[in-house]
Parts: C-alpha cells; sequence; structure tokens
C-alpha cells in the first residue's frame, strides 16, 4: 500500500499549531482489528447518495449499520429508496451483517445526501433512536423511537415538526437537562434557510425553541459542538442561503436558549455549499477546529479545508490543503482510526478535476493524525470520574458522577459517555458505542450525544429486570473526543431488593471502586465476603442480614 506523508516544512512554520497527517489509499469496506480489509460478503444493498449509520439498536455491544440512500446512475433506477437496518451477527459469523426484515423505517429518503440521519436515546430506556429527514409527498423530518431493541422502530405521531429536507439533522442536548433536543437544517416549505431547534420535553413532546437569528441552509449540513469550551453545545451550519449565497454560520449558544450570531468575516470560516462541517480538537491545543470540504462562490473549487482554531475564537485556513479533495459526489467524515487519541479523517467519492497526480478519481482514505511529525505534542487521555454513584429508583437507575480531567482541555469542556450492562442478560447499553474495557470509542459520528460537564446525574430505565446486577461506567472525553477508561460501579438488586427501594426514601448508592452502598445513612459493602447476604424492608426500617 502506498502511503504519502504530509509533513510540515520551513515553509509552513508561520503557522505551528497544525497537525501532521499521514495518508494512507485504501479500496476496503471494513475495517478490522487489524487495518482495512474487503468485506467477504455482498449482502449490503448498493446505493447512491448514501448515508450509513453504525449503532447498536439491539444492545449486544456489536455495531449495527444503517444504509439512507436511493438510486439515481444505470445500474439502480433513481426512483429506487434504500432504508436498510443490518444487524451485526458477531464474532461466530465473521462479523457478517444481516438485514433486518421489518424495521417499520418508512422506505423513502431525503432529496439530498447530507446529514439525513442521527442516533441516540431520546426517552432514556436504554436504546437507540433514530431522527430522519425525508422526501415522500412533501419534506418531513420523523422521529422513531427503538422498540426495545427487536430491530423495529415506531414512528412517533402528533409531533407536527416543520418539514425540511436537502440538509441535515442532529441529536443534541441543547439546553444541558441531560436529554436529548433536536436540530436539523435545510429546505423548507417556508424558507429556504430553515434551521429548527426543539427542547425535549422529557415527557415524549417537543417545544419548539427555534431562534429568529438562527437561519440554516440547504445543500449543506450542520454540526452541533461545543465550539467555545463552555459546556454548551454550539451550532455551525453550511450551505447555501438566500440568493444562493455560500454560508459557514457559527452561532454560540449563551446558555438561556439564546445564541450569539458569528458571521463569516468575524470567523474568517469560508462560506461553502454542498458540504459537510466536523468540529474536534485536530492539535491538542483544547480548542475546537474544524475540517469542512464543499465549494464556495470564489472559484476556488471544491477543497477539504482545515481550519486552527485561535485563542481569540477565529479559525485560521491550513493553506497546504493536506486532505485530498472529493466534489459534491463524495464527503467526509472522522474517527480515531489509530486510536491514538487523535480524531483522524476518512475521506471518500469522486475528486473530480481536483485530483492530485497518482490519486485515484474515487479513492477511499484514511489521514492518520500525528501530531509528533508536525513538532507537537500529541493529544493526552482525560481522566475518568474520580467517583460513580448509582441509586435504584422505581425501575430506573439513577447514575451519577465527579468530573473528570484532561491536560489539555477545560474542565467545563469536557464530555461525559456511560454505560448500563445487566450482567444478569449481557445486555449493554452504551450512549456512544465503545469498547467497555478498554474505553475506545467504536464511532465517529453522533458524538454530540455525550453528555456535557452540566450533567453530572442520568436517570436510565433498567434495561433488564429492576431485580437483576447491573455494573454501570462513566467515561471522560475531551474536545479531540478522545476517551478515557470507564469509572464503573456495580449493583446487585437481587433477592427483591430492586422492587424493595421502589419506595425507600434513601436508596443506596454505590461509590466508584470502593464499591459501598449507604442505608440509612450507613456504608456497607456492596460485594460482601460472607455469604447470603440480603436486604429485606421491615416497615419503614431497613436492615442488613447476614445467614
Amino acid at each position: 500500500m502506498k502511503k504519502l506523508f504530509f509533513i510540515l516544512t520551513a515553509l509552513l512554520t508561520s503557522i505551528s499549531t497544525q497537525a501532521g497527517w499521514e495518508e494512507q489509499a485504501v479500496l476496503a469496506r471494513r475495517f478490522t482489528a487489524d487495518g482495512f480489509e474487503l468485506d467477504k460478503y455482498a449482502f449490503l444493498a448498493p446505493s447512491a447518495y448514501t448515508n450509513g449509520v453504525f449503532l447498536d439498536f439491539n444492545n449486544d455491544g456489536l455495531l449495527d449499520l444503517l444504509i439512507v440512500g436511493r438510486g439515481g446512475d444505470w445500474i439502480i433506477k433513481a426512483d429506487v429508496n434504500i432504508v436498510e437496518l443490518y444487524r451485526n451477527l458477531g464474532p461466530d459469523a465473521d462479523y457478517r451483517l444481516e438485514r433486518v426484515s421489518y424495521t417499520g423505517l418508512q422506505p423513502f429518503t431525503d432529496e439530498g445526501y447530507y446529514n439525513p440521519v442521527s442516533a441516540g436515546d431520546v426517552n432514556h430506556d436504554g436504546y437507540t433512536d433514530l431522527l430522519v429527514m425525508t422526501y415522500h409527498e412533501g419534506r418531513h423530518v420523523d422521529l422513531y423511537l427503538n422498540d426495545e431493541g427487536s430491530g423495529r422502530f415506531i414512528q412517533q405521531e402528533g409531533l407536527d415538526f416543520e418539514g425540511a429536507t436537502n440538509g441535515s439533522c442532529m441529536l443534541g442536548d441543547l439546553d444541558g437537562d441531560g436529554w436529548l433536543d433536536l436540530e436539523y437544517s435545510g429546505y423548507s416549505d417556508r424558507t429556504a434557510t430553515c434551521l429548527k431547534l426543539y427542547r425535549n420535553q422529557c415527557d415524549g413532546s417537543f417545544a419548539d425553541v427555534s431562534q429568529s437569528n438562527v437561519t440554516g441552509a440547504f445543500q449543506g449540513g450542520s454540526a452541533l459542538a461545543d465550539i467555545n469550551g463552555d459546556g454548551l453545545l454550539d451550532i455551525i451550519t453550511t450551505g447555501n442561503g438566500n440568493n444562493w449565497v455560500c454560508l459557514a454560520s457559527v452561532f454560540l449558544a449563551r446558555g438561556d436558549g439564546s445564541f450569539t450570531v458569528v458571521s463569516e468575516s468575524q470567523s474568517r470560516l469560508l462560506g461553502v455549499s454542498r458540504a459537510t462541517p466536523l468540529v474536534a480538537d485536530m492539535n491538542a491545543d483544547g480548542l475546537m477546529d474544524m475540517v469542512i470540504n464543499g465549494e464556495p462562490s470564489d472559484g476556488s473549487g471544491f477543497r477539504t479545508r482545515i481550519y486552527y482554531q485561535q485563542a481569540d475564537g477565529t479559525f485560521l485556513l491550513d493553506t497546504s490543503y493536506p486532505i485530498i479533495p472529493v466534489n459534491q459526489d463524495g464527503g467526509i467524515n472522522m474517527g480515531d482510526a489509530d486510536g491514538d487519541g487523535n480524531m483522524d479523517i476518512i475521506v471518500g467519492g469522486w475528486t473530480g478535476s481536483g485530483a492530485p497526480s497518482g490519486c485515484y478519481s474515487s479513492p477511499l482514505r484514511v489521514y492518520e493524525n500525528h501530531l509528533e511529525a508536525a513538532g507537537l505534542t500529541s493529544n493526552s487521555r482525560p481522566v475518568p470520574p474520580a467517583t460513580v454513584d448509582v441509586a435504584l429508583q422505581g425501575d430506573s437507575l439513577i447514575i451519577s458522577w465527579t468530573a473528570g480531567s484532561d491536560r489539555e482541555t477545560a474542565t467545563e469542556a469536557l464530555r461525559y459517555n456511560l454505560f448500563v450492562r445487566c450482567d444478569d442478560t449481557s445486555e449493554l447499553y452504551t450512549l456512544i458505542p465503545a469498547d467497555v474495557l478498554s474505553g475506545r470509542l467504536l464511532v465517529g459520528t453522533d458524538l454530540q450525544t455525550s453528555l456535557s460537564s452540566s450533567v453530572c446525574r442520568y436517570a436510565i430505565k433498567c434495561i433488564g429486570p429492576a431485580n437483576a446486577s447491573y455494573t454501570v461506567g462513566v467515561q471522560t472525553l475531551d474536545q479531540a473526543y478522545a476517551p478515557s477508561a470507564f469509572a464503573t460501579a456495580t449493583t446487585d438488586f437481587t433477592d427483591g431488593i430492586g422492587s424493595l427501594f421502589k419506595d425507600v426514601d434513601n436508596p443506596r448508592t454505590f461509590h466508584g471502586d470502593s464499591q459501598y452502598y449507604s442505608i440509612d445513612g450507613r456504608r456497607h459493602p456492596s460485594r460482601p465476603t460472607k455469604p447470603g447476604l440480603y436486604i429485606r424492608q421491615h416497615a419503614t426500617t431497613t436492615k442488613v442480614i447476614v445467614k
């Protein structure tokens, strides 16, 4: 495999914050522990105008795949819509993906191909739900709730979201209450610059909290990320606005539901259409950077532009353009492909006339982010929360934790991921798919569904019997989305303990690795060495009894 190395030279010494990008050209379909390999199975439906989302819809700890696309070339007719969910069959079947026959997802797709799907647990039931932008007899944005991992998703009726297409939709906690809200931008029947915000009311309903000064675009994408490091999710939206002007608008959250508008002249971002913005700390300085593909109106054509955020909040363009361009028939994504804690970039699609000499015309390339090659210190992994506590209230687990820390990222800018495992059934839920042993994130999309630093308590419905044993874990994520290990706590609600504590005012609490629980203010080991320890409620008191 030919490798091209992009290392900074004296020509670039005036920009000391650029990352070092190492290009790997691959033609592959599947990434394994040993790298990329061609998939042995041709069971995935071919499509054009495609988007794919990895998620674990059935809580088995394996990455499943949702493909949304349609036809549009000489092989697949343009009126063919493809919305297919594939179940990962695991190691015994060589991780083969098997199509789920009936999902409940409507077989319609958006007229664009930017980011029409987002995944996250909207109702805190421990299963991953879907927000989907589609076009069928009008424009629609639909929410589908996961039917407890059965493979079926239930379309929610009566939510009355303003329809939009030709853009992107995102789930993310915009108000810092730990519940996923909705953001989407695109072309609606009312305006070409639609950007809608809906607050999750925590009861199955959503309130329209869209702001008049927060405007979107069509033929482009948007992203939610904490751009200025204050713990709040901000918005960047790209695409075409009124009169086809190219946009790259930034909206900084103020914390009261309103936003500060940052224009392109203020941010120094170049407005582009047919673009996807990616936001993460690329050079380990604790500031969020951006990678944005697309075409501006200045005639410079399609490029993959890297912007490094400066201390004053502006963005500096890397004019060496180290990452190959792709035009409107291509796309970019990010993820830590080599597991070194630095965010890497994945590029695929048609390069058009901008292809460098010797490159494939339709490459799939991974650009590994090697900061040492640029004379920088590699990003360090954050420190996990010092303590993790869990209590049972009714049929829900109440998980709380203390703050983690990081060398590069300020404490208020840290984010958190968590998992819940029912040890009796082995069912495993992760807020963002991750390897719970190593802590490594398994995806690079929908990272905005992580929890902000203002959230230190999370309620989630038990994914198994209430009287089962559970292990929960919380990990810290820095601005590069590098993960810490999971800090864990273990519960044991056997022998009816789960139902016992439904009405107890002071449910027992587990404290991280120290592993004790409190009853009426007294501490007791959570994993006793004496056999037969169990808890029984008598009248209004709780007693620990050893047989």
